[in-house]
């Protein structure tokens, strides 16, 4: 039985320490539900200041209601411990630090998917005068459905909030904070959208541009050094945007929150952010039963009577042979097992069975079904580098379309490609009097599930009208009816024709 708070919550493993404190997930027993419970450390011989602190992010953090915030329920003590604690909504996932310790670099639209959601949930806090200060992969969760949920308010102020730091110290996490936070300044909304440009910057590329030695050499590179530049293969208004995120200048930022997500959606954020595939499809391992045989409450008295000095030896030879096993095992390096083809479960298991580290990361890339391991570094049968990781490139089931590798191209060549990818292709036929036979249009681009269905629109000729003798007729099926003749082949109209008199007129009776 876990330990309870109140005689209300009880609480479970802890999902997460920091500063003030640990979070536990825990049960809301009077309501039945999972929550998360940040307990203040020290318990009752707390700091009156982190008491404060603890009660002013309750505060806050209760007053935002939005999907990309986790909601507060409660800010109690217990009345048994004195301990301070938050109720909080327990977000199922895992934290975005944790993602880019697992995948590395994220892909452009899922990168502009973090600065779009982060954005919405940001600007929800600065429409309350709210300013988180301490915005970094850490505090930023992401769940199984691939959105992202702030956390942590714990340092986060008002405009009339009381100020709970020493006039002049650094507020919040050295490789993310704001050129006026490390300089002991004032944060405003502007500073949080340098720490989202930060973030996406580590989220491109995988590294913290401004990290160095110590928390006072990476303070120092918030203020007087330069972005790192990108690759060339980073598109230009993505550069543009992190840039602008990342000035020097709070007045040469984007001018809110909101700005950068319609921004981010601009240039082209994913609908979702793909969660690696082992924190999807691995489960946590639990403990394997284990079979106690019962001890014999008597011992055969010949067991009783083996001299100790004997047993003693035994036991210092299987310790010897255990430490020679040891060494010839340690003096070979581990091989690498050869995973490629497999899922991504079994790869993962089988590269921590040769004890090495494997890490994936998700992959577009037709032929392949989701979960499958694509390719792997090193290869199998190398010996292992020596961090013992062994990176493993996996099929995410999705396989990307541009809308300017198909409009343009024959029907017939565009279908092909697509279908190459494992896509469905339908056609849909409009009249256009330029570009016969290719595609104008299609109806979705961009990273599309393998098997999903893509129409493409292409251009065929208008119907052709013809001129009758009555007017104008439609080719289009129907023939138009031939023109009477005169008598003697003539139809009236050109040399030979009759002048207008009747031949023999006034010769002859009519019978």
């Amino acid at each position: 039985m876990g330990r309870h708070l109140n005689q209300r919550y009880q609480l479970d493993d802890v999902v997460g320490t920091g500063g003030m404190g640990s979070v536990h997930r825990a049960v809301d027993i009077r309501l039945g539900r999972t929550v998360a419970i940040k307990l203040l450390k020290g318990g009752a011989d707390a700091d009156v200041t982190d008491r404060a602190r603890m009660r002013s992010e309750a505060q806050l953090a209760a007053s935002i209601r939005h999907p990309g915030v986790a909601q507060v329920y409660d800010y109690d003590e217990d009345t048994s411990s004195h301990a301070t604690f938050i109720v909080m909504e327990y977000v199922d996932g895992h934290t975005l630090a944790q993602v880019l310790r697992e995948r590395g670099p994220l892909p452009v639209d899922q990168v502009m998917s973090v600065v779009q959601q982060v954005a919405e949930g940001l600007q929800a806090a600065h429409d309350l005068g709210i300013v988180h200060r301490d915005l970094k992969p850490a505090n930023i969760m992401l769940t199984p459905a691939g959105r992202t949920v702030l956390v942590d308010f714990g340092i986060a102020r008002t405009d009339t909030s009381d100020p709970l730091t020493d006039t002049g110290s650094l507020v919040g996490t050295a490789d993310y904070m704001s050129p006026e936070q490390a300089q002991g300044r004032g944060a405003t909304p502007r500073s949080d959208l340098y720490s989202l440009g930060v973030v996406a910057y580590q989220c491109l590329t995988g590294v913290s541009p401004f990290r160095r030695d110590s928390h006072v050499a990476t303070a120092f590179a918030q203020v007087h050094d330069g972005l790192p530049p990108f690759d060339d293969d980073v598109p230009p208004r993505v550069a543009r945007l992190i840039s602008a995120l990342t000035a020097k200048d709070p007045d040469e930022r984007p001018a809110s929150a909101a700005d950068v997500a319609r921004e981010a959606a601009s240039i082209g954020a994913a609908g979702t952010i793909d969660m690696p595939p082992t924190f999807e499809m691995l489960a946590p391992a639990s403990a394997a039963p284990v079979d106690v045989t019962p001890v014999p409450t008597s011992v055969p008295d010949e067991r009783r009577r083996r001299p100790r000095w004997l047993v003693a030896a035994l036991a210092l030879l299987l310790v010897l042979a255990g430490v020679t096993a040891w060494q010839a095992l340690a003096d070979e390096p581990p091989v690498v097992p050869d995973v490629v083809g497999v899922s991504v479960a079994d790869a993962t298991a089988e590269v921590r069975d040769a004890g090495l580290s494997p890490r994936t990361r998700l992959v577009d890339v037709a032929g392949h079904a989701e979960g499958q391991v694509v390719k792997q570094t090193p290869e199998a049968g190398t010996t292992a580098e020596e961090d013992d990781r062994v990176d493993l490139l996996v099929a995410s089931g999705k396989v990307r379309v541009a809308a300017k590798d198909v409009i343009g191209q024959p029907y017939d060549r565009a279908a092909a490609a697509l279908e190459r990818l494992g896509l469905v292709v339908r056609r849909d036929e409009v009249t256009r009097s330029t570009d016969l036979g290719d595609v104008v249009a299609l109806d979705k681009s961009g990273r599309l599930a393998s098997g999903a269905t893509v129409t493409l629109s292409v251009a065929v000729a208008p119907p052709v009208s013809v001129a009758t003798g009555g007017g104008a007729a439609s080719t289009g099926g129907s023939k138009a009816a031939p023109a009477k003749k005169s008598k003697g082949g003539n139809n009236g109209s050109g040399p030979g024709a009759n002048s207008g008199k009747a031949k023999g007129k006034g010769k002859g009776k009519r019978n």
